[in-house]
């Protein structure tokens, strides 16, 4: 855990009804007690079926709000009181219609009329209902009144269908519950809009099975993606090799040279608002590529000749619109901040990040400085990369 989420541990309400995924929470618990927030959990009776009251009791450290507990009456007004964060999961069909049409007919339901905190609200359902035409207006509904409702995944439902409307894992929720704590000002801002991100790393074949590349985990790429999608944005990732798997809910475009990110990325640009160059690219490609793997009992010296990878940065900052905005990395071990200063003019970006190779690539955190056009730089301390993306698109 980093200082900075050390330092602004929560009260945290979780609302669980009655779905399937139910019995994911108790590990969603853990990640967020491991954070150090505290948690309490409110349970519906059709939940209590799916998950043990003693088992939500043991890991929080807290009793387990339920319809017949002590204190019915007042316990909306204390949990309300309490919370920093309430978090519906899963949030059933059922229950967003409750929150949409403001019915109060349990603890759960009542809680959430009263609350004054940020919610978040992760739904899982089968596919039919999710599509379903009264949902749709639901969720619709909850966003307007600036409640923070995750995307769901496709995959395979408890019913055996498979489609969307699965429940995001608990991992990813706790990402969002970092980036909601932070108070950002995120929600909707980017509604309407499409953002493009470019991730993960280039590799560039030497012959039938080698390649060379650069070291990225595609962290901050993913890390991108989710503030984007809590902003309302259409989200665009042209991702090459990465380790860090991207959020459910945007749209994917899978690459492996320098050369195919470039066309991809160029022919996203014009339906694009911002494009975010987060990826690394290589900047260098085997000029010619042997097509059978090369042996070496054959071969007692190897030579390879490397021609320079076109510059995908400098042509999007060259043919992008003067509405559409550009943000770059610089990604340096020496140099300093002029270096990144020079990059974004030569670039025509909006903005650069700039980053120490260190201190950044591989790890869940990073120190950045981002640097406006207008010649602004904004420091930040070491910080998740998750904060750091929710203060990048701040920016944009």
């Amino acid at each position: 855990m980093t200082k900075s989420s050390a330092d602004k541990a929560k009260n945290i309400l979780i609302g669980i009804s009655g779905g399937v995924a139910a019995y994911k929470i108790p590990l969603l618990i853990r990640i967020l007690k491991k954070q150090g927030h505290n948690v309490k959990v409110i349970l519906t009776d059709s939940a209590k079926k799916l998950v043990a009251p003693d088992v939500l009791k043991t890991l929080t450290g807290f009793p387990v709000y339920t319809d017949d507990g002590e204190n019915y009456d007042m316990a909306h007004i204390r949990l309300e009181e309490w919370a920093d964060l309430f978090v519906l999961s899963p949030a059933t069909a059922n229950s967003i219609a409750k929150m949409a049409h403001g019915i109060a007919d349990n603890l759960l339901s009542t809680t959430f009329l009263s609350l004054t905190c940020p919610i978040i609200v992760v739904p899982a359902m089968n596919t039919a209902m999710w599509n379903n035409a009264a949902t749709i207006a639901n969720v619709k509904t909850l966003k307007e009144r600036g409640i923070f409702v995750l995307p769901t995944a496709t995959g395979e439902l408890a019913c055996g269908a498979v489609g969307a409307g699965r429940m995001i894992e608990p991992s990813d929720i706790s990402e969002y519950v970092t980036l909601v704590l932070q108070k950002t000002n995120l929600q909707g801002k980017f509604s309407g809009k499409t953002i493009c991100i470019a991730s993960g790393s280039t590799i560039e074949p030497i012959d039938a099975v080698r390649f060379i590349t650069n070291s990225s985990s595609g962290k901050m790429g993913a890390a991108l993606a989710r503030a984007a999608i809590l902003s309302e944005a259409k989200v665009i990732v042209v991702s090459g090799a990465a380790k860090e798997k991207l959020p459910e809910g945007v749209e994917l475009v899978e690459v492996n040279t320098a050369k195919e990110m470039r066309e991809a990325m160029l022919k996203k640009l014009p339906d694009c608002d911002i494009i975010i160059m987060a990826a690394a690219v290589s900047d260098f490609r085997v000029e010619d590529v042997d097509k059978e793997k090369i042996s070496r009992e054959t071969n007692a010296k190897y030579a390879i000749n490397l021609v320079k990878n076109p510059d995908i940065a400098k042509e999007i900052g060259e043919k992008k619109k003067k509405e559409q905005k550009l943000v770059v990395f610089s990604l340096e071990t020496s140099g300093g901040i002029e270096r990144a200063i020079e990059k974004m003019k030569r670039k025509n970006a909006d903005l650069c990040v700039y980053n120490i190779v260190e201190k950044a690539v591989g790890k869940d955190s990073s120190e950045i400085a981002i640097i406006s056009k207008d010649g602004r730089v904004f420091d930040f301390e070491e910080q998740e990369k998750i904060i750091s993306a929710a203060r990048i698109l701040e920016l944009a």
